[in-house]
């Protein structure tokens, strides 16, 4: 099958949900960067992130969105052509999802969106633990698959995309104990990974692409090379950063290094319980790496590039 053989619009104007936020900021960085002419309306909910993107981004639109609030929908979907959704973890994706359809079926140009979603492929809802089901405060698990349902039932033009990794840039959450004490404290998760800015670009290129056969897929994005766990993530730092890192993954270590989560703290620890009953479904691809034309970015790379932010 040959290149003309694809016929997706490539869109004029895209709308950012979460433009200041970690993957829609450096995909507002990509799309600015393009040769061709591309509107660009850049969303938050915050205002002082809202200034921020116009400084950043003044050839941009920068407007206020909330996905609870249907006018707000109505006028940031209005005349885009194309869309990148992400929403932040806990949100009640069912009232959420059905603003952002009812909004978008009225604009009525929308050619291509992107909606993020973070779930173990092919995951079982009825295997979820009661306690996850009763207090979804991250949302992952209990809420993404209202998101595909609720979406796949619109006939709207859908690509998913999937995080089957954790962000690399989870680190830094974890910044106070390594300054302190270098010790990784975290559970022992077994995971992939990938660089937040890899998947930007990877949303961006599928924007851009002519390849209508996007449209209707359930990609899941990792780097293709990381799938390890923390303990391994420790001694990798140890090599990158020339002395020792210990890792610590009880459960007590946990609670105290992050009491500011309060009774997060518990449903976290519940989920990586629930993803290491299911660890054997994560698997390396290379999705990513044919997106971008090139090796995605390595957690040894990222670990390089960071090395002073994280224990300074």
């Amino acid at each position: 099958m040959t290149h003309s053989d694809n016929h997706k619009p490539i869109p004029r104007s895209i709308l950012i949900f979460g433009a200041a936020a970690h993957i829609g900021r450096p995909l507002a960085r990509f799309l600015s960067r393009q040769s061709q002419p591309i509107r660009l309306r850049l969303a938050s909910s915050q205002p002082d992130r809202q200034a921020d993107l116009r400084r950043e981004f003044p050839e941009a639109e920068v407007v206020a969105a909330d996905y609870f609030d249907l006018p707000s929908m109505e006028a940031a979907v209005e005349g885009m052509e194309g869309i990148f959704v992400i929403t932040p973890g806990g949100t009640d994706e069912r009232p959420a999802m059905r603003n952002l359809v009812a909004a978008v079926r009225k604009a009525g140009c929308a050619v291509h969106i992107l909606r993020c979603v973070g779930v173990q492929p092919e995951a079982n809802l009825r295997r979820i633990p009661t306690a996850l089901l009763k207090a979804p405060a991250l949302g992952l698990p209990v809420q993404h698959p209202y998101v595909k349902e609720i979406l796949d039932e619109s006939g709207l033009p859908v690509t998913y995309l999937n995080f089957g990794a954790t962000f690399m840039d989870n680190f830094f959450w974890m910044k106070e104990r390594l300054v302190k004490e270098r010790k990784l404290v975290w559970h022992d998760r077994l995971i992939p990974f990938i660089d937040p800015r890899d998947i930007a670009e990877v949303a961006g290129r599928l924007l851009l692409s002519d390849n209508h056969r996007h449209i209707g897929q359930f990609h899941t994005l990792n780097n293709g090379h990381d799938l390890m766990r923390y303990s391994d993530a420790a001694a990798l730092m140890s090599e990158v950063f020339g002395e020792p890192i210990t890792h610590d993954g009880s459960q007590e270590a946990f609670f105290e290094a992050y009491p500011h989560m309060g009774p997060r703290r518990q449903y976290l620890w519940e989920f990586f319980e629930y993803e290491r009953a299911n660890e054997v479904v994560w698997a390396r691809n290379d999705f990513v790496e044919r997106t971008l034309g090139r090796k995605p970015v390595t957690l040894r790379a990222w670990l390089q590039e960071h090395a002073q932010q994280l224990l300074a």
